[in-house]
């Protein structure tokens, strides 16, 4: 996926989505506050729901999820899910990394 060293070597890709943006956005604010990853995209994928996902070391992403679904949860998203792909498999990988294209990012 990229060159970064993961300390406990295990490589994780989160996604978490919300309705609208600003829970978004202050969860992405929120997660790269807590812990150390990468956000990888941030798109909107219709029906007013907005996705980011992020990867880095499984205990990081696991910590950012947690703070940025809570962080997303304070600014008024009622709907907010997320998961954790400890390990992820060449497509999850594939789609972490491709995710701007294939969903029409500019």
């Amino acid at each position: 996926m990229n060159d970064q060293v993961y300390v406990d070597g295990i490589e994780a890709v989160g996604v978490i989505e919300a309705t609208g943006f600003v829970p978004i956005f202050d969860a992405v604010d929120s997660m790269t506050k807590a812990a150390e990853i990468t956000v990888c995209s941030v798109n909107k994928i219709g029906a007013h729901l907005v996705a980011c996902i992020v990867s880095g070391e499984l205990a990081a992403v696991r910590v950012a999820l947690d703070v940025g679904e809570e962080s997303a949860r304070a600014v008024g998203a009622t709907d907010v899910k997320s998961v954790v792909f400890a390990s992820p498999s060449d497509p999850i990988q594939v789609l972490a990394e491709s995710a701007p294209s294939l969903l029409g990012a500019r």
